[in-house]
């Protein structure tokens, strides 16, 4: 028998990975995040997802100038992105994963979160990523988020009412295969991650990555990413993709701005459980 219980997934989700590039005019990254969750609801989509930083520019200078704070009583001035967010989801009547947003705590750190809305706008959850993006590559690319943000500390993970439960991790995380083992042992039927793979580490491991914690976990996975800036200095990756619990990329685009469509079929997953009599971890 399966370590996943049947009914992970308990009727077919449509999904949506809204592939949009951030610039410096909040206003604006709003503005365009509110258009195309308003698109992909329109298409049926249930459960909408934003990349990385869609609403500040991917820089660890800029991320306390644009970093909120969020809180249980939340004002529009200070906290704009997540009234916007709450908002988004209400006028959707859609799940909303807010991809993610500097936030600033009562403590003055500053953290890359992920929150996640309800279709009546109610806060589900929050994720505050747990892995930070610190590289130096060959050829003199180097980028730390750590000079800038503290990590969190929490594995996340959130009930869709209706449909089951989800795992959140944001970009780097996907790299650490325990908190994508916890979230589908604890029920999670898929795991969502919010990015913003660079052209240097995309066509590396970003493909690989999404299918190994498919595959990893029996469970779909979800990678929105943002869209490729030409412009800008440290252009993201792009070709979000969902992925089945059988490895398989279901739907996925290219570099461009755009929207990727799937629909997530109970059956799938069930399918692989039922195929798989242990899985690699339980096995002596």
């Amino acid at each position: 028998m399966s370590y996943l219980d049947d009914g992970l997934l308990r009727k077919p989700l449509k999904v949506a990975c809204i592939q949009i590039a951030s610039g410096p005019d909040k206003t604006q990254n709003l503005g365009k995040a509110r258009e195309k969750i308003l698109q992909a609801a329109s298409e049926g989509a249930r459960l909408i997802i934003l990349p990385e930083y869609f609403n500040s520019p991917y820089s660890t200078a800029k991320f306390r100038e644009y970093a909120e704070p969020l809180s249980a009583s939340l004002d529009s001035v200070k906290s704009p992105s997540f009234v916007v967010l709450a908002q988004m989801a209400q006028d959707a009547g859609a799940f909303v994963v807010g991809g993610s947003v500097p936030e600033c705590d009562v403590s003055s750190h500053i953290y890359n979160t992920c929150v996640v809305y309800s279709p009546l706008g109610e806060l589900l959850a929050f994720h505050r990523k747990m892995h930070l993006f610190d590289i130096n590559l060959p050829g003199g690319m180097s980028f730390h988020e750590s000079d800038t943000l503290s990590a969190g500390k929490q594995i996340t993970i959130v009930n869709l009412e209706g449909y089951g439960k989800i795992g959140l991790g944001i970009c780097y995380d996907m790299r650490f295969v325990e908190p994508s083992t916890i979230a589908a042992r604890r029920g999670a039927f898929d795991l969502v991650y919010p990015s913003a793979f660079n052209t240097t580490t995309g066509p590396l491991h970003w493909e690989l990555l999404g299918r190994a914690r498919a595959v990893d976990n029996q469970v779909y996975s979800i990678m929105c990413s943002q869209s490729r800036d030409s412009h800008s200095s440290d252009p993201a990756w792009g070709y979000s993709m969902v992925t089945d619990s059988m490895g398989r990329v279901i739907a996925g685009t290219k570099e461009s701005e755009d929207i990727v469509y799937a629909l997530l079929d109970p059956e799938t997953i069930k399918q692989k459980s039922d195929s798989d009599s242990d899985h690699p971890s339980e096995k002596a």
